[in-house]
């Protein structure tokens, strides 16, 4: 009875936040959205559904939401924008920032809280009693909104559940609703095992394979127009080139994965009393900066890696992001992960959670990060690195 009073009232926020659009009156929409299969499988879904209304869209894909980035955006002035997978962790920013006569959606599945602007509209299950860990991704509330705006958005479905197999453990929540769409169209084949095959995308593959080729388009090649490939694969269908890129990049990361990982076994971390942590020497130099988060978890279960000590992995920040510009100042991203022995310390109170330390190290330099309790991420500038890992050493040992 519970449940179900909750998800009456999340599909009022979804309605809602279609009749604000639609009152809006807006011809184009400005869509934000993140470097991962759930970002830009949210994007893409969102894309199709206003386009299909009638309305112009342009894409920016962040890996995270630089405060200046954002700033830069809204300068366009009065105007839609949309954030899909990114921007829950950043309302009081968005809101900060928005401009007067704009109308502000995020479309998003992370921690968060409630938005006080009524132009600015957090539709986002969190709010709601459900968990975006397990009930929902990006792109299912994404999908939700595409047919709530239109119930013919139903072919996107299959784009949904993409996203959503970055969620561990079977499908449930609102996940389940557009698993049933999917299979009540035709536009997925149910396998053994619980996986499902896309059909009407371009090769009869899992849906996790698929979550698994955007992600590496839209992070790895990130600099070279990955993520517009990325959106416009899911939007108009795979083309072989697609598949081929997506292979090359791959590989290409696979190779810088082996050679940092035969740096570090050989020179091994540097350690500190709570955090162990590392460069990555310039290996991931031309991908985005995602790569260093993925090698941080593949990195946790190594045998020479203390796991009774939090990871923490940096890369420099490319100055130019593709769809926006330069920007203005020089910035590391940083990695963490907590690995098992931790992560269960960390489940038990007697270990801060990630979610809590990352952040505010990286406040005290002027930077920012999000995340959960076993795995954040955050950005500062590059001349307070040194400086912000030692302050999370300090936070990670009290």
């Amino acid at each position: 009875m519970g449940e179900s009073l909750t998800v009456d009232v999340f599909f009022k926020l979804l309605e809602d936040a279609v009749d604000n659009m639609r009152k809006a009156g807006f011809s184009e929409a400005f869509i934000i959205h993140h470097d991962e299969a759930d970002g830009v499988c949210s994007a893409a879904i969102t894309a199709k559904a206003l386009n299909r209304a009638g309305l112009n869209f342009k894409t920016i894909c962040l890996d995270k939401l630089y405060p200046e980035v954002l700033k830069g955006v809204y300068d366009r002035g009065e105007g839609l924008y949309l954030f899909t997978d990114i921007g829950s962790a950043h309302v009081k920013l968005i809101e900060r920032d928005a401009p007067r006569g704009s109308l502000t959606i995020i479309l998003d599945h992370h921690d968060t809280l409630q938005s006080s602007r009524t132009d600015v509209l957090n539709v986002n299950p969190e709010l709601y009693g459900l968990s975006g860990e397990r009930d929902a991704s990006a792109s299912t509330v994404a999908y939700l909104f595409a047919k709530t705006l239109n119930p013919s958005n139903s072919d996107l479905s299959a784009l949904a559940l993409i996203g959503a197999a970055e969620i561990p453990g079977p499908i449930i929540g609102l996940n389940q609703l557009a698993l049933k769409d999917a299979l009540n169209g035709g536009f997925i084949q149910p396998e053994k095992d619980g996986d499902f095959k896309i059909t009407r995308l371009g090769k009869p593959l899992s849906y996790k394979r698929y979550s698994t080729i955007l992600s590496v388009l839209a992070s790895v090649g990130y600099y070279r127009g990955g993520p517009l490939k990325a959106v416009k694969a899911c939007m108009d269908g795979f083309k072989d080139e697609d598949y081929e890129e997506a292979s090359k990049l791959e590989e290409e990361r696979k190779k810088a994965n082996a050679t940092l990982l035969s740096i570090l076994r050989r020179e091994k971390l540097n350690r500190m009393k709570a955090i162990q942590w590392f460069s990555d020497k310039g290996v991931y130099r031309s991908m985005g900066t995602k790569v260093i988060g993925s090698f941080c978890s593949y990195l946790q279960y190594q045998g020479f890696v203390d796991k009774d000590k939090y990871i923490a992995g940096y890369m420099d920040v490319p100055p130019d992001i593709p769809g926006y510009g330069r920007l203005e100042k020089t910035y590391v991203k940083i990695s963490t992960r907590a690995p098992k022995p931790l992560a269960d310390k960390i489940a038990t109170g007697e270990k801060p959670p990630l979610s809590k330390i990352l952040p505010e190290a990286c406040s005290r330099f002027g930077g920012f990060a999000d995340g959960h309790t076993v795995a954040a991420s955050g950005v500062v500038e590059k001349n307070m690195i040194i400086d912000a890992l030692k302050t999370l050493d300090e936070l990670a040992s009290s």
